[in-house]
């Protein structure tokens, strides 16, 4: 059995990612947000990022209850955001993996390479 390289599990991470878009506009909120977010403000700091870089666009990626869910949760799964429960209240970090995959997505982004879904 062959072992998964650092750029191959990334590389996986990105697509997972890029195939539900909602995920990757979250990583990067909360990596602007640079402060632990409670769920519901993780949908204002995501969609408020995506108005700035598509003003012109009418269409919210987080529009629901259901997309917020859906996408923190398939976050939480990759280990690509931390969790911590206060009270009644998750609040979301972005781990260091979260990290390393948008770090790794800017550079391929630099290189102008595209993601193979």
């Amino acid at each position: 059995m062959a072992l998964m390289t650092r750029e191959a599990i990334l590389e996986e991470l990105l697509k997972a990612t890029i195939v539900n878009e909602n995920m990757m506009w979250m990583l990067a909120a909360l990596k602007m947000a640079d402060r632990p977010v409670q769920k519901e403000q993780l949908r204002d700091v995501t969609n408020e990022l995506y108005r700035k870089v598509h003003p012109e666009e009418e269409e919210l990626p987080i529009r629901s209850r259901h997309l917020l869910d859906e996408a923190a949760a398939m976050l939480e799964g990759a280990a690509l955001v931390h969790v911590a429960e206060v009270a009644k209240s998750k609040r979301y970090t972005l781990s260091l993996l979260g990290q390393e995959v948008l770090n790794y997505r800017h550079e391929r982004n630099l290189k102008g390479k595209e993601v193979k879904q």
